[in-house]
C-alpha cells in the first residue's frame, strides 16, 4: 500500500495498527517518490544485534597489533 506523507500524518495511528495486525507494508511517498516504508516489527527485526556471531567467530592471535614494527616519524 502506498500513501502520501499528508495522508499518513492524518491516519498515522490507524495505519500503524493495520500494519501490525495484517503484517503488511506501507510505502510513504513525498512528492510522488518513496520516502519511507513502514513494516511490521517481526518482518524487519533480524534479532539481537550484539552477539549474533559469538558462536561462529574465532579470534586467532593478537587483535591489537599487526606484529609489524613501524615508526610514526617515517
Amino acid at each position: 500500500m502506498d500513501m502520501t506523507v499528508t495522508e499518513f500524518k492524518a491516519k498515522c495511528l490507524g495505519v500503524i495498527e493495520r500494519v501490525r495486525k495484517e503484517k503488511s507494508r506501507v510505502t510513504i511517498t513525498r512528492h510522488g517518490k518513496p520516502a519511507a516504508e513502514l513494516v511490521p516489527i517481526s518482518a524487519s527485526s533480524p534479532g539481537k544485534l550484539f552477539g549474533r556471531a559469538s558462536k561462529s567467530t574465532v579470534i586467532s592471535g593478537e587483535i591489537l597489533t599487526t606484529g609489524e614494527a613501524w615508526d610514526a616519524e617515517d
